[in-house]
């Protein structure tokens, strides 16, 4: 391991890992990896108690990601039962993570929570005089365009309603003055059903 290696790490907090091979073993098993450049090649050792195919490794890391890979019998190889990844010639490698991660706590997540509405928003504040003497909102200008079919005719041609139409009530009113109608539209699938509601109007003397 290199002086400039040991230097950088010597003042960070070092994590206990330990690497194992648990696959059949002619000769030896070491293992490199990217902690220190692919420079060093540390020896694994059998377990305690011996196993004919149990061989590891404690190494003291800086937190982090790390590559590594197996030497075995001579060969560059991995162990398939831990992450793995291919790298761009196409060779795979284990992966190490090393990571610190903080745990999400109920009061952490309450802090990232949007701030409550302001109360102006959902009070119950009385209107005040100026307010009652302010004319009525506009109707939308697209509202008044919208095809309706008039409630006085027998035609059992009903127009198809405009998506404008759906979920509004509209007033009719028939040009006697004899009633008005409110209507409100809404899709089912492929279906719209309307409900009507008529009433009378007093006629004009």
């Amino acid at each position: 391991m290199q002086d400039g290696y040991v230097e950088r790490v010597v003042h960070q907090r070092l994590k206990r890992v330990n690497i194992t091979w648990n696959h059949p073993v002619s000769r030896d098993v070491a293992v490199i990896g990217s902690w220190d450049n692919w420079e060093t090649r540390d020896t694994l050792h059998l377990q305690s108690p011996p196993h004919p195919h149990a061989y590891a490794i404690v190494k003291a890391l800086p937190t982090g990601i790390y590559h590594y890979r197996f030497i075995v019998d001579g060969y560059l190889t991995h162990a398939p039962e831990f992450p793995w990844a291919f790298d761009h010639s196409g060779f795979p490698y284990n992966i190490l993570d090393l990571q610190d991660y903080i745990p999400e706590t109920a009061a952490r997540l309450g802090d990232a929570q949007d701030p409550p509405s302001p109360p102006w928003t959902y009070d119950n504040m009385l209107l005040n005089d100026d307010e009652f003497g302010r004319p009525p909102p506009e109707l939308p200008p697209q509202l008044p365009l919208t095809t309706r079919d008039d409630p006085s005719s027998s035609s059992t041609v009903v127009p198809r309603p405009s998506h404008l139409e759906l979920n509004h009530l509209y007033i009719h009113k028939t040009d006697g003055g004899d009633f008005a109608a409110l209507r409100s539209t809404e899709k089912f699938g492929q279906k719209y059903v309307s409900m009507v509601l008529y009433k009378s109007l007093p006629r004009e003397r």
